[in-house]
């Protein structure tokens, strides 16, 4: 891991401790789960991973609900491009894309919310950014079971070049009263900075 990446994992894992501590008050709603980080198998059917129960198998049918599937296209040109799969249309899972299908990396400060562009596009959508090797968040919306309704969060994702494997689920925080969500920034968590000094 490169220092810089260093940096932004200990600054997301300050994060996550930040939203956990806030996830105890009464008005946070950013929640925010600490099984991490997770590897993505670069396989035909990858990670699936429901971001509320923060259940992950690698079959759909070892996570009900699941929000999202990043895994290794097995048909595409070259084989073992990273591609996101959001399941049924019904769910409304979607990530955050620059224009058209590409899968946007985020920068810390992006608003994820009602007002963003998202697509759903699974095999025939751009990971071209990702596949280059990356450290950032991709925005996301999904479907919180058992109310059936749409949230707005972020998964911070490290993937290798030249097909986007190693892929790395290093975070993921999501606002659960259906607000928007911003990605954090750098230093803004100033809480915990000694517990995580190597």
């Amino acid at each position: 891991m490169s220092l810089t990446s260093a940096r932004v994992l200990k600054l997301l894992l300050q994060s996550i401790g930040v939203c956990a501590l806030a996830g105890a008050t009464a008005n946070a709603a950013v929640q925010c789960p600490q099984t991490l980080p997770l590897n993505v198998p670069a396989t035909g059917e990858g990670l699936y991973l429901n971001l509320v129960t923060n259940v992950s198998g690698t079959t759909e049918a070892s996570v009900p609900g699941f929000d999202i599937n990043p895994y290794a296209a097995q048909n595409s040109d070259p084989v073992g491009q990273l591609k996101f799969y959001w399941g049924s249309a019904a769910t409304n899972g979607a990530g955050v894309v620059t224009s058209g299908d590409s899968y946007a990396v985020l920068p810390p400060g992006q608003l994820i919310g009602p007002a963003s562009t998202f697509s759903r596009a699974a095999f025939t959508g751009d990971t071209s950014a990702w596949q280059a090797g990356a450290s950032g968040f991709l925005g996301v919306r999904f479907q919180q079971e058992p109310e059936n309704a749409i949230r707005y969060g972020w998964i911070f994702l490290s993937s290798s070049p030249p097909l986007g494997f190693p892929l790395n689920i290093q975070a993921w925080c999501y606002e659960d009263s259906g607000a928007a969500i911003t990605t954090p920034l750098p230093g803004e968590t100033p809480l915990f900075v000694d517990s995580f000094e190597s």
